[in-house]
């Protein structure tokens, strides 16, 4: 039987209370959340963990100002209530208010957008706004997926590969690999690079949330904070009902325990829609993706890179965000990038785009930019045939690679029962590493 809080030393109290948070934060399915490290039912409380609790979890100030899904919230503190109550244990009032309150909330938006939360092993906070659905418009970058997660532990432990490096991702996403990196590692500069519409925005915003401070904010002036605000809400409010258009809200339980097997912004989604509801989320698409140039030109926190597609973030010049087509690639884009590393998490899902991908890497890989750079890929091996179609096209450049140890310790929250596979891909001529 799990040992209760008010049992254990502060210590050990911390530790379970931070525990939870990080379930939470990173919405682990309900049914799966371990209450310690030995149990998956909560442990017998008292009247104060339980107010501890909620304070780590629903009621912190980071939930605050980061909320996770309503749905979710309403889903966590129930289960609490109900394990609590089958234990036979008293609950505080404290607990039944703040559920009262989850109910009367009501989600103008279907509760389709909402905060993840991922805690760095240096305390620092990686903070996401994800779309609750695993495929939302036909793409897979609106969620983080468990690859970014793998290969950031594993940069985390080769942190001196990273050192003081200029740094490319490939299809960024949400941002999470990216924005880990550059809070825990130490790096020369960071580019992100994304092209679906909806993806490079909330990107954008995922990057200014957590890189743009509170006194850059006092240093802007009102008019201009509320006119950047303005659009950024406008433009949620398109991504929003374009997600509703062609996903029906699902369940909090199901749609948390779907395995989350693929990333890629730029997959096609296989549901099918009905004609009307094509159409309309075509012609909302369109609308994004023309309002996303105009953000992007117009941001006031980013400025173009030598008037390329490369924008660099103000007040953090190091963070940089490309939009970035693989299948049309811009010689100036990739010559102002220029660097040291690649990193890319689930971009090896689909034969069709595998010709483009292995194309980029070569084009940076080959000096053809003044620099030898490696890369590092992380793949789900879903399908060995898909893989194996990714290795002939690598050896088809005459690129060359090796499958790397996995990291050694799990910092991240995930099932990785599929195996995780992390290469390290180099041309032969770069003479900074053993043929």
């Amino acid at each position: 039987m799990a040992t209760s809080i008010s049992k254990l030393s502060d210590k050990n109290n911390e530790e379970i209370l931070h525990h939870i948070a990080t379930q939470f934060f990173q919405m682990v399915p309900i049914r799966r959340i371990q209450w310690t490290g030995e149990s998956l039912c909560p442990v017998s409380i008292g009247v104060e963990e339980q107010q501890a609790v909620l304070e780590a979890t629903v009621t912190s100030p980071l939930c605050n100002k980061y909320p996770t899904s309503l749905s979710y919230r309403r889903a966590f503190v129930k289960h609490l209530i109900q394990k609590l109550e089958d234990s036979d244990v008293e609950l505080c009032d404290e607990i039944y208010e703040v559920y009262t309150d989850l109910l009367q909330e009501t989600d103008v938006e279907d509760d389709t957008l909402c905060y993840k939360s991922y805690f760095l092993p240096n305390k620092e906070i990686v903070n996401l706004q994800e779309s609750v659905h695993i495929i939302s418009q036909g793409t897979t970058g609106l969620s983080t997926w468990l690859n970014s997660l793998h290969l950031a532990e594993w940069s985390f432990e080769h942190e001196s590969l990273l050192k003081n490096k200029n740094v490319l991702e490939l299809g960024s996403g949400l941002g999470f690999l990216g924005i880990a990196l550059c809070k825990q590692c130490k790096m020369n500069s960071f580019t992100f690079s994304d092209f679906h519409p909806q993806v490079l925005f909330l990107l954008m915003k995922n990057i200014e949330i957590n890189f743009l401070n509170e006194q850059y904010s006092l240093e802007c002036s009102p008019q201009l904070l509320e006119n950047c605000e303005s659009k950024d809400r406008k433009m949620l409010k398109k991504i929003k009902k374009q997600i509703s258009v062609t996903k029906e809200p699902a369940a909090i339980e199901d749609s948390c325990e779907i395995m989350q097997i693929s990333y890629s912004s730029m997959v096609s989604s296989v549901e099918t829609v009905e004609t009307d509801e094509q159409e309309v989320g075509s012609e909302q698409e369109e609308e994004v993706s023309n309002s996303n140039e105009q953000l992007l030109s117009s941001n006031s926190h980013w400025k173009p890179l030598n008037d390329s597609n490369v924008y660099v973030l103000k007040h953090s010049e190091t963070v940089r965000l490309m939009k970035f087509n693989w299948e049309f690639c811009n010689e100036k884009d990739l010559s102002e990038v220029r660097p040291d590393v690649l990193v890319a998490a689930d971009v090896v899902y689909d034969k069709s785009i595998i010709p483009f991908l292995v194309q980029v890497l070569y084009q940076f890989l080959s000096g053809a930019f003044g620099s030898w750079p490696v890369a590092y890929i992380a793949s789900t091996v879903r399908n060995e045939d898909t893989r194996d179609h990714f290795l002939v096209a690598l050896g088809g450049k005459g690129l060359r690679y090796e499958i790397m140890d996995p990291p050694t310790e799990k910092i991240f929250l995930y099932d990785d029962i599929i195996p995780i596979e992390i290469l390290r891909v180099w041309h032969p001529s770069n003479k900074t590493l053993k043929s």
